[in-house]
């Protein structure tokens, strides 16, 4: 009987270790959608200007090399669009725990600091996102579009 009851006891305690989360929701199901421009490259995100915030044109969960970091940046676009940038500043920083290397993560975090007119710090993101972009064209541009609105604002 011994036995048992020291199963029982280790349950009890792994159970009461265990961390209670509140539900978190999930973004805004209905934003607005921006004005779409053509898209030059196939898969890639192409930046509209939607007033002076840079949003993408399309979802990006395929681009990002881990899945819950894609999910993460799409969430915080949605976020973004629909003008909740401490939300999806919030949302978007769980993302750069997972990944600092996904450039798409300093285009969000940029954008958001640009619209919320903290044109220091969204400077520094998007010249932090620069070099991480690489070969990734559309976000490499709308980095240095993003750059040069928040030099121009300053």
């Amino acid at each position: 009987m011994k036995y048992p009851l020291s199963i029982l006891l280790v349950l009890l305690f792994v159970t009461g270790c265990a961390p209670m989360m509140a539900p978190v929701s999930g973004p805004p199901s209905t934003p607005s959608a921006p004005a779409t421009l053509p898209d030059d490259e196939p898969g890639g995100v192409r930046g509209d200007v939607l007033g002076d915030v840079i949003v993408p044109s399309s979802p990006t969960p395929e681009r990002a090399s881990n899945s819950a970091v894609a999910q993460l940046v799409a969430d915080a676009w949605e976020y973004n669009r629909v003008g909740e940038y401490d939300r999806s500043n919030a949302v978007v920083e769980r993302a750069l725990r997972i990944n600092h290397t996904e450039p798409e993560i300093y285009l969000v975090m940029a954008s958001n600091y640009f619209a919320m007119a903290q044109l220091q710090l969204a400077e520094q993101l998007a010249r932090q996102g620069l070099p991480l972009a690489g070969r990734n064209g559309a976000v490499k541009r709308d980095l240095q579009r993003l750059l040069s609105q928040i030099i121009s604002a300053k």
